[in-house]
């Protein structure tokens, strides 16, 4: 793998504010495997203040990710933001945690690909149903909740049917009363 365009050189800064600009786009996303997101257009404006020996960033991000529909599965664009910080000190690296980057000392940069992916991730809400939301600009598609009704329906009659089921209604009807 090439150079990232994702690492901080902070080695040789002076004592103060250093302001980053980062683009993340369809290639970031195809690089991370598993990822629930696939496509998407988000910029980040780092702010680094460097001190002794300590650096903070504060991370601010806006744009659009492309996500399915929880319900009918269909592709939408969804607006994400957010902002973030982070504390990056020298020490033991297995002392980090989620908002302090524990490095060696003598380190003069890092890797933030990482920490930009999980920003955006936590920036989605769990349930993604646009249609909740505004059902004007989208309309699930019928075509998918057809096939999911009569997938539904048909699990029915099937329990109906079966003679395991009458057993189990029984129970629920004893544990009524």
């Amino acid at each position: 793998m090439g150079k990232s365009e994702y690492i901080i050189q902070f080695g040789g800064l002076t004592v103060g504010i250093h302001e980053y600009e980062f683009e993340v786009n369809d290639k970031f996303f195809s690089k991370i495997e598993n990822s629930e997101v696939k496509s998407g257009n988000v910029k980040i404006s780092a702010i680094l203040t460097k001190q002794n020996h300590l650096l903070q960033m504060q991370f601010n991000f806006f744009g659009t990710l492309k996500l399915d529909c929880d319900r009918c599965l269909k592709e939408f664009d969804f607006p994400v933001e957010g902002e973030e910080s982070l504390v990056i000190k020298y020490g033991n690296p297995e002392e980090s945690n989620d908002e302090i980057l524990v490095i060696n000392e003598g380190d003069e940069q890092f890797e933030i690909s990482h920490y930009l992916y999980e920003y955006i991730v936590l920036a989605i809400p769990a349930r993604r149903v646009p249609c909740e939301i505004d059902s004007e600009k989208f309309i699930c598609d019928k075509e998918t909740l057809g096939k999911l009704n009569n997938l539904i329906s048909d699990d029915e009659s099937e329990n109906k049917n079966n003679p395991l089921w009458d057993q189990l209604n029984k129970l629920k009807k004893i544990n009524k009363n």
